[in-house]
């Protein structure tokens, strides 16, 4: 019994840790990989402001036929809520983040997908891909 638990209190802590996976955003054109898939969430950067990644979102989400549930607006990010067939949770989170040393060049916020509760970076990757296409 007590290793069972062990085991299963590691597993946990292992996923919560999270490891960081560095992900291609255009594998075509051999740009240098800048997005991440840490614990579920996808992170990449955009060269544009938050208002305006926030309207391209929500046009590109509803044009994929997600629902989206709510937004919440604070000074240094937005969120967009929406859910999907199924009903899996789809949170997208565009920001400024507060080491702006650390974006790449052109970089002026970061988008921060989530999609089920343990994310789908496959998805994640295409919801970011349509709204960085559009802007």
């Amino acid at each position: 019994m007590k290793a069972t638990l062990i085991t299963v209190l590691t597993i946990f802590l292992v996923f919560l840790s999270g490891c960081e996976t560095p992900v291609a955003i255009d594998p075509q054109s051999g740009q240098q990989q800048t997005a991440r898939y840490q614990s579920g969430y996808f992170y990449a950067p955009l060269n544009a402001e938050i208002g305006d990644v926030f309207q391209t979102a929500i046009r590109e989400m509803d044009g994929m036929g997600y629902l989206r549930t709510g937004e919440l607006h604070k000074e240094n990010h937005i969120t967009i809520y929406a859910r999907k067939v199924g009903d899996q949770k789809i949170t997208v989170r565009t920001y400024y983040p507060k080491d702006a040393e650390k974006l790449p060049a052109g970089a002026v916020s970061m988008i921060r997908i989530r999609v089920g509760n343990l994310g789908n970076l496959p998805e994640s990757q295409l919801i970011y891909a349509r709204i960085r296409d559009s802007l």
